[in-house]
């Protein structure tokens, strides 16, 4: 009887008959469906406030789709910022990955991005009143992370439980459960006040989820 009772399980694991894990999206901002819509963000950093924006340009958000190739805008500006304090920004790190209800595609990086001064003169890149700081984010659709990843994940060691394999927005959506994107952006500033001597550093976090209508509009 034993023997039976192992021999089922061993042909359930096979067929691929398995639970998925699924998980919550967190209760974080999301860039609203909308052209040229942007997200701002206000920060009290110390002495002073440091507001950052988000958008997608001339992107149509309406149109967001996960696999395709897409660039998104990020401002930050200063306000209130003491007389004689100088502000820097040393450098910026922007991850963008995947939002879905299945713990094993949720979270996994689709594209990186790093933003730094590449001289020696100063402490990083200058932002004040007048100068505020704007980059731009070109995100890869297919890029070789989720690839990587939805082969792991299409593959013996991931779900395996997918009828058509192929990398697509719709089996994305449809059989991944993904919803959108989940983009995290890291400030590390450099900051002097009137009268000190050395910079010290200040970390600004930002995180929000664009979300895809790509089913709803096909």
């Amino acid at each position: 009887m034993k023997k039976i009772i192992l021999a089922l399980i061993i042909i359930f694991i096979l067929t691929g008959c398995e639970v998925r894990e699924l998980v919550e999206s967190q209760d974080l901002p999301v860039l609203e469906v909308a052209l040229n819509t942007e997200l701002s963000n206000e920060h009290e950093v110390e002495e002073f406030k440091f507001t950052t924006t988000y958008s997608t340009g001339n992107y149509d958000i309406n149109e967001w789709l996960v696999t395709d190739s897409k660039t998104l805008i990020l401002n930050a500006t200063v306000s209130n910022v003491p007389k004689g304090t100088e502000v820097f920004i040393e450098h910026v790190h922007v991850d963008i990955s995947l939002a879905s209800q299945d713990a094993q595609l949720n979270g996994l990086t689709q594209d990186s991005m790093d933003d730094t001064y590449h001289g020696y003169q100063q402490e990083g890149l200058l932002i004040t009143e007048t100068y505020p700081y704007k980059e731009a984010f070109a995100i890869e659709g297919f890029s070789k992370d989720i690839i990587e990843g939805w082969s792991w994940y299409v593959g013996s060691y991931g779900s395996g439980s997918i009828s058509s394999k192929r990398l697509t927005e719709t089996n994305l959506i449809k059989e991944g459960l993904v919803y959108g994107n989940k983009v995290q952006v890291i400030y590390n500033l450099s900051i002097k006040y009137t009268g000190e001597e050395y910079f010290h550093s200040y970390t600004v976090l930002d995180e929000f989820y664009i979300k895809t209508t790509y089913l709803k509009s096909n």
